[in-house]
């Protein structure tokens, strides 16, 4: 049940913060000028908090990585041409949107330090969108563009996207000038997660044990996310992941031998591939991530789990843990962890809502992939 609280500040069409799950719309994060004219200053405040000013919307876009265009494909249905330039490593086309940058100048990552600012300037940008840096702030990058009077805002779908996504998302509509789709989109998300929430708060399930590992040809086992990306909802979702404190850092490097101790619930394989070497294959189709799938449940060292006994054994595309559009990835993990509880959460049907309401170029997948026959029944009983 939603708290009088909660429906009260809905009834006043705003989202407040719901910790840890935070989601947002409307005021409480960036100061909102509603009605301002198109081509008006543009105040906001990014991630990170720095203020940060737009003489107007944002028309010449250099994009840190490609990875962030399908945020702006949600607000804009001529994103790509708002983009003069894509920096980052790209990430092979996963998102049929990333196919609209095709073409574009590519500038280097400022992760790995090969971003080439003179490039990018040469590019006349009026805004550089990038995320929280993991190693400080780019303080080269930020020097030249302050020189050149070239903005950057930094966004976050990584770091803590439970807390993150809906802020940048609103973040974007504002220097694009698109506040209102923002906020239709966070408004849909936020539903769907609150949803979840209540269905969790009202059934109190236990809490099952899963772990996600990171495959990849020639990548050895047992890479995992034990903080950061999809983990930041767990809390709510109500899941132990088996990472969790394991070791210090964001993606961590655990033993099988940890892995077998630990013996999972749930095992999710992170698909970090594109093409021929990916879990769902290219093309990408299903029958291929199912075949992936049952060779993986097989493999020495994990045919023993729990989860391989039970054949709760899921694979999930890389892009989604690192996305704008994480609430699939909630759907899909809330049904992968309490499969009864959530038979009724389509994330199939959400993202068909997705590509008919926002995206300029719709997301075909498959993104995941489930052996669990009580992940893919519906249920009898309506809610």
């Amino acid at each position: 049940m939603v708290s009088d609280m909660w429906q009260k500040l809905w009834q006043a069409s705003r989202v407040v913060w719901r910790t840890p799950m935070i989601v947002i719309i409307g005021a409480a994060f960036i100061s909102l000028n509603w009605a301002s004219a198109a081509h008006a200053e543009i105040t906001l405040t990014d991630i990170t908090g720095r203020n940060v000013v737009l003489p107007a919307p944002a028309t010449r876009i250099l994009l840190a990585s490609s990875a962030y265009y399908p945020a702006l494909s949600l607000l804009s249905h001529n994103a790509a041409d708002l983009v003069v330039g894509v920096g980052g490593l790209q990430s092979g086309g996963e998102f049929e949107g990333e196919r609209d940058l095709a073409g574009k100048p590519h500038l280097g990552s400022i992760w790995a330090q090969t971003f080439s600012i003179e490039k990018a300037l040469e590019l006349e940008p009026d805004l550089l969108i990038a995320a929280i840096p993991e190693r400080g702030r780019p303080a080269a990058i930020e020097q030249a563009f302050a020189k050149t009077g070239v903005p950057i805002v930094y966004i976050d779908f990584v770091e803590d996207p439970a807390r993150n996504t809906a802020p940048s998302i609103e973040i974007i509509g504002r220097a694009i000038g698109e506040e209102e789709k923002a906020a239709e989109f966070i408004d849909f998300q936020a539903r769907r997660i609150e949803r979840i929430i209540d269905w969790l708060e009202a059934a109190r399930p236990t809490r099952p044990k899963l772990a996600i590992i990171s495959r990849r040809s020639g990548l050895p086992c047992c890479w995992t996310s034990a903080q950061g990306s999809v983990t930041t909802y767990f809390g709510d979702l109500n899941v132990i992941n088996i990472a969790d404190g394991a070791l210090p850092g964001r993606l961590v490097q655990l033993s099988l031998e940890y892995l077998v101790e630990r013996d999972p619930d749930i095992f999710v394989a992170n698909d970090l591939s594109s093409g021929p070497d990916s879990l769902f294959g290219e093309p990408r189709n299903i029958a291929h991530a199912m075949a992936s799938l049952e060779e993986l449940a097989t493999e020495p060292g994990f045919r023993d789990l729990a989860a391989m006994r039970s054949r709760r054994v899921h694979a999930i595309d890389v892009s989604l843990m690192r996305s704008p559009l994480s609430i699939l990835a909630v759907e899909v993990f809330a049904k992968w962890i309490h499969p009864e509880l959530f038979a009724d959460i389509d994330p199939q049907a959400t993202l068909d809502e997705i590509n008919r309401r926002f995206l300029a170029t719709p997301l075909k997948g498959p993104f995941w992939a489930s052996l669990d026959p009580a992940s893919n029944q519906p249920s009898e009983k309506r809610r």
